[in-house]
């Protein structure tokens, strides 16, 4: 008997142990995370206009679907959303999607193949000036076969996923009827058919999603409320994390990395460099449209290993090709620019400046992150070094979203541009006087490579083109990058099933809190 018993506590011990560790995890419904996002939103256009910056793009990623999605990292492959399949035809002339059927958008309307072809003919539209719209400029014809069947006719055979999924949230499906009910207020009123809807807008303060209760994705999302603070500064929203009055940190400032990484029951997220750190040149600004000057000032002038070793706390490495290391095709270009200041100031005194005429101009940059300044002010001192006098100016991040993305106002601008998942994601940038032109790039022998690129379907020839398009790059320094950017982001315990996507996206549909 004694026995017995014994065999008995045991059990249900165990069963008493493994009941708690399953409930654990899994997941729960209900409950309201509160993130700070260090700037604020713009305007929710679903990449129907300019860029919108990051801020504003994380919070569009749980409003709005696309066709496809993009698997986590490193693959980014296209992954069924809104198309549950889809058939690539003619040797890549054609792709025909077959649509979830029943999807509705917020405000009640469905969601079918008239209403996805109307996204694609607005980016399309030139008039709209979508800043996405040369990823998709091979596009010939989009046909809604039936209610959900839809079909993209393209003028030759061409890569059209990885655009769709992996690129900016590709794009992203818009209700028709509230763009055109709302009138020029629809970017203040995103309507799409993601986990969650909008509920509140403060500007400068915060922005509130509810969730979608009639969602596709059956079960999801569990959260009831997505609360997006705006905290400019980052000790606020590191204190704020810490003492747990916020669940989840955007993007972490890497001084500050070090003390989340000891904070008691903080999760530090990370991975390979997608985006890297630019100090890109405007080519429409002289002297930086003179290839001496972008090779002096953006080149040799430029001491990379200092910028990695002291603002990211050698958490990252010195970078001249367009692409960082944690990219798929990016390729090591540091030789073609060793820092050498005597040589960048020969170059630049052939262009008429030297110490008694020296080189003016401003450096740009924004408040996102407090590790842009202390780069800003270590090129500023390197710059010093070849008779170059640069002033810095601090804006507010939507501030240098409209200067850069839309009025192409700068000379230099720092910042971290855009996570990416091969080459072909960052030539938005590599064609002349189109919305995304934002240094002036005119090279039609690089836009001929970006085409090259896209109609080739064989993997191994299109990464061969893609270092083709990273020397040439770095050769005419159209693309100043110093340093790979490797960004952070931070959570309590109590989130969980957080996927981390770099920036390349921002995703809440499966998260849960454990509190």
């Amino acid at each position: 008997m004694q026995r017995r018993g014994w065999f008995l506590g045991t059990l249900v011990l165990a069963i008493g142990l493994i009941s708690s560790v399953w409930a654990a995890d899994t997941p729960k419904s209900g409950g309201t995370i509160k993130m700070a996002i260090p700037g604020d939103m713009t305007f929710f256009n679903g990449n129907q206009g300019p860029a919108p910056g990051y801020n504003t793009f994380w919070v569009w990623n749980n409003i709005f679907n696309g066709l496809v999605t993009a698997s986590p990292p490193p693959k980014f492959d296209p992954v069924p959303e809104l198309a549950k399949s889809w058939e690539i035809l003619d040797d890549g002339k054609v792709y025909v999607f077959h649509l979830v059927e029943g999807v509705k958008f917020h405000d009640g309307t469905d969601f079918d193949a008239e209403a996805a072809k109307w996204n694609f003919d607005r980016i399309l539209d030139p008039a709209t000036k979508s800043w996405v719209r040369v990823y998709y400029t091979d596009i010939d014809k989009v046909e809604a076969v039936d209610k959900y069947t839809l079909r993209i006719s393209m003028k030759k055979p061409s890569v059209l996923l990885p655009a769709l999924a992996g690129y900016f949230n590709g794009i992203p499906m818009l209700s028709p009827t509230a763009v055109q009910k709302n009138g020029k207020d629809w970017v203040r009123k995103p309507v799409g058919t993601g986990p969650f809807k909008l509920k509140e807008l403060i500007p400068g303060d915060r922005i509130v999603l509810e969730k979608n209760p009639d969602y596709f994705k059956k079960g999801f999302p569990l959260l009831d409320v997505a609360e997006f603070r705006v905290m400019k500064e980052p000790q606020t929203a590191m204190t704020a994390l810490r003492t747990g009055e916020i669940d989840f940190i955007m993007r972490v400032p890497v001084k500050l990395v070090p003390i989340l990484e000891r904070s008691k029951n903080v999760k530090m997220l990370t991975g390979p460099e997608l985006a890297p750190t630019v100090a890109f040149l405007n080519l429409r600004v002289k002297p930086f449209d003179d290839v001496k000057a972008r090779r002096a000032v953006g080149g040799y002038g430029l001491d990379r290993a200092e910028i990695a070793k002291v603002a990211f706390q050698g958490r990252t490495e010195p970078l001249v090709s367009v692409l960082p290391r944690g990219v798929p095709g990016a390729i090591n270009l540091n030789e073609m620019y060793p820092y050498d200041p005597e040589k960048a100031k020969a170059m630049l005194k052939e262009l008429g400046f030297d110490k008694s005429h020296p080189l003016s101009f401003t450096i740009l940059l924004s408040n996102i992150d407090t590790t842009l300044a202390d780069i800003a002010a270590l090129i500023k001192n390197q710059l010093a070094k070849i008779d170059v006098d640069a002033k810095i100016n601090l804006m507010d991040a939507t501030a240098v979203v409209d200067r850069l993305l839309v009025k192409h106002d700068f000379d230099m601008l720092i910042s971290s541009f855009g996570s990416l998942v091969d080459i072909n994601m960052r030539s938005v940038s590599f064609f002349y006087g189109a919305q995304s032109d934002y240094m002036g790039i005119n090279d039609t022998n690089l836009q001929n490579m970006v085409y090259k690129w896209r109609e080739t379907l064989d993997q191994p020839e299109r990464r061969k083109i893609s270092a083709d398009i990273q020397r040439l790059l770095a050769d005419q320094m159209y693309w100043v990058n110093v340093a790979g950017y490797p960004f952070f982001q931070a959570h309590r315990e109590w989130v969980k099933d957080y996927v981390f996507y770099d920036q390349t996206a921002f995703l809440l549909e499966k998260v849960w809190l454990d509190k």
